[in-house]
């Protein structure tokens, strides 16, 4: 580990900066183009009450489940790991109206954190977009950040909304 050598001190190891000809080592660098390739699946939407019919003028809740997801990839020849962390998140409800883009992915009753209220009966597709950050690292490397983002839809959901009474029953 001296100063002899192709060899320099890193962070924690030493690493060699030339293959054994003397060239440098030419790492890949991952792009948006090549996460999106890659795939990342859609996230979960949910909608609470469940079923596809909802009442006129009362919340509908939405929330999406999401987590991190991992990949683990040859580039070049390099074993590459790509990271991508879900950031925003943005509801699109068929009837003119959005949420988003919000951090909130929103949670299961009674959080009610991220919902809307239909106030005209009708049917409607309910649509997710989660937009991901990616970060990637080669050879077991710190991770660098990927510039850009990537968004991706989850598939609709269709809701039914339709005029009703509130009736208390004992």
């Amino acid at each position: 580990m001296g100063g002899a050598g192709p060899w320099r001190r890193g962070a924690s190891s030493c690493r060699s900066t030339a293959t054994t000809t003397g060239q440098p080592v030419v790492l890949p660098t991952i792009t948006v183009a090549d996460v999106r390739r890659v795939g990342l699946p859609p996230p979960t939407a949910s909608l609470q009450p469940a079923g596809g019919d909802v009442v006129l003028n009362v919340p509908v809740n939405v929330y999406a489940q999401a987590a991190p997801v991992t990949r683990d990839v040859q580039v070049l020849g390099f074993p590459v790991t790509i990271r991508a962390t879900p950031e925003t998140f943005t509801w699109t409800f068929g009837d003119g109206a959005s949420l988003g883009p919000t951090t909130d992915p929103g949670a299961a009753y009674p959080a009610m954190t991220t919902t809307h209220t239909y106030t005209r009966p009708g049917t409607y597709p309910v649509t997710l977009t989660t937009t991901y950050s990616a970060e990637f690292s080669v050879a077991g490397l710190p991770f660098e950040p990927v510039d850009g983002t990537v968004d991706v839809d989850s598939p609709a959901a269709t809701l039914t909304a339709h005029a009703g009474t509130t009736v208390l029953t004992r």
